[in-house]
């Protein structure tokens, strides 16, 4: 039966109403899902959700399923892309409701609410070296949650905005040079505050990163 989880969950984070169904052939499923979880064979993630797989797993993907909806993002995204030389090890994304953090065996999780109308925009799926799919922030919406999230950062010029990637990120300022100038102007658009910030940040890509 643990083999047939396995099989069938993989390493996708499931529920314990999901574990339910699967072990309902035996007397007391929720007593079994504790003697799984005993034994190493269920590693649980938060209240209710579990992973099948102890071996093999794609922290991005359970960062979507801790909370959802949620997007990865932040300096997650960008360390992934070679974008900043930086390793993370705590996995942030954005979400729409409040401000959350997780801890379980698996790491740390942070999650920073944003607008819900500018939550969406620049939002789509990748694919691990393994294969398994998450929602994440393309690397231009990265930064634009990264200045968003940060107190007290302000960058009131487009020479202001490629020191910040520049200096103080340490950015491949060629690998910036690629990113799309017309979905930064949507997401400043969109943004609640620091809207000036993100249009200086357009104005350096089209003019300074050319």
């Amino acid at each position: 039966m643990e083999t047939t989880l396995e099989k069938q969950f993989g390493s996708v984070p499931v529920t314990s109403g999901e574990l339910k169904q699967c072990l309902r052939g035996y007397r007391a499923p929720m007593a079994r899902i504790a003697m799984l979880h005993r034994r190493g064979e269920l590693i649980p993630l938060r209240r209710n959700l579990y992973l099948c797989s102890p071996e093999s797993y794609s922290r991005e993907l359970i960062a979507n399923h801790l909370l959802a909806p949620s997007y990865v993002s932040y300096e997650t995204v960008l360390s992934a892309e070679g974008i900043i030389p930086e390793r993370v090890h705590t996995i942030r994304s954005s979400c729409m409701g409040r401000s959350r953090v997780f801890e379980n065996s698996t790491g740390r999780y942070e999650y920073i609410g944003v607008a819900r109308n500018y939550y969406p925009e620049g939002v789509g799926l990748k694919r691990t070296a393994e294969g398994m799919v998450y929602l994440a922030a393309r690397p231009e919406k990265a930064v634009c949650d990264l200045i968003l999230a940060t107190p007290g950062l302000r960058l009131q010029s487009a020479k202001a905005a490629r020191e910040y990637l520049e200096v103080y990120m340490r950015a491949d300022m060629d690998a910036v040079a690629g990113w799309n100038a017309d979905l930064i102007h949507t997401l400043a658009g969109l943004a609640k505050k620091k809207k000036n910030d993100l249009l200086n940040l357009e104005r350096m890509l089209r003019h300074e990163c050319i």
